[in-house]
């Protein structure tokens, strides 16, 4: 067995985008996504819509293909009223595992594109809006993670040090360093972030010269600087032009491997910490 297959065996990707998507062409469907994660002995898959509800979605795709894990989780976008309580409690009551805060919807994205409007989860007076705090006691009533989605960086650190102060322990921040998501992160506010014991997420789609904006080189620079035991890597693939997110993991291994990260640095990234979260 050779390093790849060492290190997808027993691994988890917690950001795969799937079919149907109203808004966007996609590379598979849930149960082609489970069925190839399970051929490669990958432990899980988390399944994620900027629209809808994905638990459903996981639930029925482990009953196609029993033998992986599949997690869902729901991201608080327009399409599902936005910083919603009642969405959240009837994910977390139907087994959903994750609570991403606003990505299409949210301001910050929508101010790339050069749009007004969007939700922001912070008043005027930058504190967190009330119906924020609710879904944050109920994430942590109910042990879900809690990810920042697209909100801006400073919103980010107002949100992580309310969750601390409540006592989170299972928080992600979304793909903090991809600017095409408008994240675009220091290194110096990722790690404050980590201060305050969030987990960083780096997908293998930002290293994709088709639509991300991060040389290889960058990107293992900003994990190493970050320190992988506090990283989560993903693929937050599923574009028509990527190929099938399993494979994909194992190729953005292959690549930090050839970028001179060790197995056991990325074995952290890809199954320790994320069991840690979701298990």
């Amino acid at each position: 067995m050779d390093t790849l297959d060492r290190l997808i065996r027993g691994s988890f990707d917690m950001h795969i985008h799937f079919s149907p998507d109203h808004q966007r062409e996609r590379r598979s469907g849930a149960v082609e996504l489970a069925s190839r994660a399970k051929e490669l002995e990958m432990a899980g898959i988390l399944l994620k819509s900027h629209h809808f509800d994905t638990t459903p979605v996981a639930v029925t795709t482990m009953q196609a293909e029993p033998d992986i894990r599949v997690y869902g989780g729901i991201a608080l976008n327009e399409a599902v009223g936005g910083l919603n309580p009642a969405a959240v409690e009837a994910c977390a009551g139907t087994g959903g595992k994750i609570v991403w805060m606003p990505t299409r919807s949210a301001a910050a994205d929508l101010r790339r594109s050069g749009k007004q409007g969007g939700i922001e989860g912070c008043n005027r007076n930058g504190k967190l809006r009330p119906e924020v705090l609710e879904i944050l006691d109920m994430i942590k009533s109910r042990n879900l993670i809690l990810a920042t989605g697209h909100i801006a960086p400073e919103e980010s650190l107002v949100l992580v040090e309310s969750a601390r102060r409540l006592g989170l322990k299972e928080v992600l921040i979304t793909h903090a360093a991809q600017h095409h998501c408008t994240q675009g992160m220091t290194i110096d506010q990722v790690k404050e972030l980590v201060a305050m014991g969030a987990y960083v997420e780096y997908c293998a789609h930002a290293m994709n010269p088709l639509e991300a904006d991060m040389a290889p080189q960058l990107f293992a620079g900003m994990i190493r600087e970050t320190g992988p035991q506090h990283c989560v890597f993903s693929t937050d693939y599923g574009q028509r032009f990527s190929p099938i997110a399993p494979e994909g993991f194992r190729m953005g291994m292959g690549a930090l491997l050839e970028l001179g990260m060790s197995e056991n640095e990325i074995a952290l990234m890809v199954k320790d910490n994320p069991r840690r979260l979701l298990e």
